[in-house]
Parts: C-alpha cells; sequence; structure tokens
C-alpha cells in the first residue's frame, strides 16, 4: 500500500470515527430529566448513578435530589451529614430547594449541629426563592424561622440577616 492510499485510509477511519461520535454522544450524555425519572420512578440506584456525575460538576437540583437520597437512604446507605453536605453545595449553587433543606437541618440538628443563624439565613432564602406550588414549604420554613426568632439574640438575628442580604444578592435579588 503506498503513502497515499496509507494516508486515505488513515484519514477516513478518523471521519468515521469522529461522525460516530457526533451520533453516539447526544444518547450517551445523561441528562438532569434522566435522573428525575429515575427517581420519580423509585429506581434510587439507577438516578444516583445518573445524578452523581451532574452534582459532581454543580448542577444544584443533582445536589439537592442526592442530597434527599442521603437524608432518606434511598439508593445509598441513609448518610445525613452526607444529606447536609449535598444540600449546602444546593443551596450555595442557588436551588431553593437545597436552601429550604439546608435550612432545615440547621434548624433541627439533622446531619449537623443547630445553627440557628445558618438556619435562619437558609430558611430566609428559601422563603424568597421557593416557587408559588411550594406554599407548604414556604410557610413551614417562616413557621419555624419565627421560632428561631423566639430564642436567637439580637446580635446573632443581625448577623443572620445580613447573610440573607449577602446571599440574596449573589443570587441576583435587591
Amino acid at each position: 500500500m503506498n503513502s497515499t492510499r496509507w494516508t486515505l485510509a488513515i484519514a477516513a477511519a478518523v471521519a468515521m470515527a469522529f461522525f460516530t461520535a457526533l451520533v453516539l454522544i447526544p444518547f450517551m450524555t445523561t441528562t438532569l430529566s434522566d435522573g428525575v425519572a429515575s427517581y420519580s420512578q423509585g429506581n434510587f440506584a439507577k438516578a444516583y448513578k445518573e445524578l452523581k456525575p451532574l452534582a459532581d460538576d454543580g448542577e444544584p437540583t443533582a445536589q439537592y435530589m442526592l442530597g434527599e437520597m442521603f437524608r432518606m437512604g434511598q439508593g445509598v446507605k441513609k448518610d445525613e451529614p452526607a444529606a447536609v453536605k449535598w444540600y449546602k453545595k444546593a443551596a450555595e449553587g442557588g436551588s431553593p430547594e437545597g436552601q429550604y433543606a439546608l435550612g432545615m437541618c440547621y434548624a433541627t440538628g439533622v446531619g449537623t449541629e443547630v445553627d440557628m443563624i445558618s438556619a435562619y439565613q437558609w430558611l430566609s432564602l428559601s422563603i424568597i426563592r421557593l416557587a408559588s406550588w411550594q406554599n407548604e414549604r414556604r410557610t413551614l420554613a417562616a413557621e419555624t424561622r419565627a421560632k428561631l426568632l423566639t430564642v436567637m439574640d439580637q446580635s446573632d438575628v443581625e448577623k443572620a440577616k445580613a447573610l440573607v442580604l449577602t446571599w440574596d444578592r449573589k443570587f441576583g435579588g435587591s
């Protein structure tokens, strides 16, 4: 085989590999909706496999869902500190559900020490950001925050409010 034919054969093989990759990559990529669908169907092991890479890449909804899975032991061993870790990533990434879950963990000491300032902060942000159809969570967050105010001293309340303003600006608030 002369060098021209050899070069053409290599070029053809490279082109075929490239076009095969273009066709297959969209089908090989797991999306958030795949993970959500698996979770909704109760296939938690599959959901974990689909959501974990997305969560590792910083996808807040996937991070929140992993938090839920670790808190309840769905598809993974129940691990409340791991749940808090994922909720925190989701909350800091802007997930209202993550903010709510993290605030409740700090308020109740689930998976972490009770931290009233952080609980107030994250519950307040979730109240601002939860969707209108999530009124039950918004109400529970507001009730929990109101209870915190009865036991927090004024300096802690001011610290918490300052954190709310800082994070609200980060998420595009006023």
